[in-house]
């Protein structure tokens, strides 16, 4: 009888043991998917940058070679943007897409890292979110001046964003050091 006991109580830790390495690939497998994506997403957010970069160049270059003609051309197109506007609403592009691309390679980072590692829960993934945190943030408030002046609401929506990922941030900081102290423990 307690024989079958033990031998039950073992083929339950087998199971056990086998699930949680099902869930553990699950989370390997998804994870790198993850950050296939973001690598994807931070190449298409690169390419934008870039081009608004080359876009600002060509736009300071014709303003110095042929003063002018670009304010003609703003006004043919019915923009209704001065010179110094349409350079404020570039340069507001750019650090935007300039956020939200680090914040995408960061996240891809996080991935990344989660992916190869035995658990999420370390120090680098808790670094990785407040990064993210910080460019996403940067990337809500930054205005798209002066079609999109920087407003209130997003200043709020960027701060609840904030406050959401940094509960993430504790809950991950929380995981290692649980997860420190289950190492310390084996």
């Amino acid at each position: 009888m307690v024989d079958k006991h033990i031998f039950e109580m073992y083929n339950h830790g087998i199971i056990r043991k086998e699930i949680c390495i099902m869930n553990e690939n699950t989370l390997k497998k998804t994870t790198h998917f993850i950050s296939v994506i973001f690598n994807v997403a931070s190449i298409i957010a690169i390419i934008v940058d870039i081009g608004a970069v080359i876009l600002l160049g060509g736009t300071l270059l014709s303003q110095i070679t042929r003063p002018g003609y670009l304010a003609k051309q703003i006004i043919n197109a019915e923009m209704e943007l001065v010179f110094s506007e349409w350079v404020a609403f570039l340069v507001c592009f750019i650090i935007k897409c300039s956020c939200i691309f680090l914040a995408i390679r960061y996240s891809k980072k996080l991935f990344y890292c989660i992916s190869k590692q035995e658990s999420p829960f370390t120090a680098n993934t808790t670094k990785c979110i407040n990064i993210i945190v910080i460019f996403t943030f940067a990337s809500m408030v930054c205005p798209l001046y002066p079609y999109y002046p920087i407003s209130f609401l997003s200043i709020i929506e960027g701060i609840f964003v904030v406050l959401i990922f940094r509960s993430i941030t504790l809950i991950f900081k929380y995981g290692c050091s649980l997860q420190k102290e289950i190492d310390e423990t084996l």
